[in-house]
């Protein structure tokens, strides 16, 4: 059917086509209220006793008897490299256990299948972060690279305990406090970690 400028503005006026308003009235649908960073049936306890049990990640370890921190990050996640620039002034403060899933690029699978593969796994973790902020591409070169299926399917086994945790974010986090209780976090940063772990932040 055709229409004219005429029909068109005839239709318009009987409320049978009303493109802005139609427009309108479809983003206001698609509004939806803020959802909780922290779901508010999370266990805490449950999601770090389940990653140190199935799961697999970088330890950076702490003295004895410190504050321990469990955080999934995807490896092109900026806020997850910002997280550990956070953290930084904590090293040899709290052990840190950082386990890599895969929920924003087909990427991350195999940048963390690289970390958790390598001799070394911090040391390519710290060497992922030196080449985020490449220009050619985020983290770690992993174009046409192979790598063990064990260390990959490792990557999924950290997701899926993610997700069954009901985690929402990544960077997300529990800490393990000396005296045994369980605190989740999500992006945090420095001043806030000092005061929720109590401990004085190292200038860096």
């Amino acid at each position: 059917m055709n229409f004219n400028r005429r029909t068109l503005l005839s239709l318009m006026g009987l409320g049978v086509v009303a493109p802005a308003a139609f427009a309108a009235d479809a983003a206001k649908k698609r509004e939806w209220p803020k959802k909780p960073n922290i779901p508010t049936d999370f266990n805490a306890e449950e999601f770090f006793v389940e990653l140190d049990e199935k799961g697999e990640g970088v330890l950076i370890p702490g003295p004895q008897g410190a504050p321990t921190v469990y955080i999934v990050f995807d490896s092109q996640c900026p806020w997850c490299q910002w997280q550990y620039e956070q953290f930084k002034p904590f090293l040899g403060q709290v052990t840190f256990k950082w386990f890599p899933v895969a929920v924003l690029s087909p990427w991350s699978e195999l940048q963390g299948a690289y970390i958790l593969s390598a001799e070394k796994p911090y040391d390519a973790f710290l060497e992922h972060e030196k080449h985020f902020k490449d220009p050619d591409f985020r983290g770690v070169d992993v174009r046409g690279k192979e790598f063990p299926m064990e260390k990959r399917t490792a990557v999924w086994t950290n997701s899926k305990i993610a997700r069954r945790a009901g985690t929402r974010t990544v960077p997300f986090m529990v800490m393990r406090t000396p005296d045994g209780k369980y605190v989740p976090l999500n992006e945090t940063k420095t001043e806030d970690f000092a005061k929720v772990s109590g401990l004085t932040p190292k200038a860096m």
